[in-house]
């Protein structure tokens, strides 16, 4: 089984790690379809963008894209949003989370903005051969993870608003191929483009990173 060397932060980290282990019939077990923390890999509908896209976006075919500047927000945050915009972030996390365990990278793209995909996926082209992995991996067909892998929705709540006209949402999930173990809580933001809601960036509290940096050299 081939895995990657460098990972993406959570929870788009595990996503791309494939073999039988993670790829294998995603048919949700007995009970779980009633279950809405249960995000199925059948959810993942949207339109997938094209390879060429996404890899123009990373900069596969050159030397990649650097890692985004770290995202602050200052408490508190805005106005709560209205029911129609509350439903319809809610409804975007939902399938980020459902192409995550489908492991449809494309398809979580049409999902973000193009800083959306970059925050996201910027650990995949920290070098060659890190992108020549993302290059075969986004040009295959999407090998979906083991109900027993999904990430879990517990909740999105308290979506605000931000002074810049994007709204804030705290996603907090159940990701049990990453610790630590138990619920983790992450701050999506969203942007609307062209009348739709998309993650723009995101903020982890509780995941821990994967460390891309090289190892130290020892003193002499």
């Amino acid at each position: 089984m081939r895995r990657w060397r460098a990972l993406v932060i959570a929870p788009v980290a595990a996503l791309l790690i494939t073999g039988p282990a993670l790829a294998q019939d995603a048919t949700p077990a007995a009970g779980d379809t009633e279950n809405p923390r249960m995000v199925s890999a059948s959810e993942c509908q949207s339109e997938p963008r094209s390879f060429e896209e996404l890899a123009t976006i990373l900069n596969l075919d050159a030397e990649g894209v650097p890692q985004p500047a770290a995202t602050t927000i200052t408490p508190p945050l805005g106005e709560i949003v209205d029911s129609a915009t509350d439903v319809a972030i809610k409804e975007v996390a939902r399938e980020v989370l459902a192409c995550f365990n489908a492991g449809d990278v494309l398809r979580a793209a049409t999902l973000m903005t193009d800083n959306g995909v970059m925050r996201s996926y910027w650990g995949l082209t920290i070098d060659e051969e890190n992108r020549a992995l993302a290059r075969e991996r986004l040009a295959a067909a999407p090998e979906a993870r083991v109900p027993e892998a999904f990430v879990r929705l517990i909740t999105v709540t308290d979506a605000s608003s931000l002074p810049d006209g994007r709204v804030a949402a705290f996603v907090v999930i159940n990701e049990p191929l990453l610790p630590p173990t138990g619920p983790e809580t992450l701050l999506f933001i969203f942007t609307n483009q062209d009348g739709q809601w998309k993650v723009d960036d995101y903020i982890d509290f509780s995941i821990i990173p994967p460390d891309y940096a090289p190892p130290s050299t020892p003193q002499a």
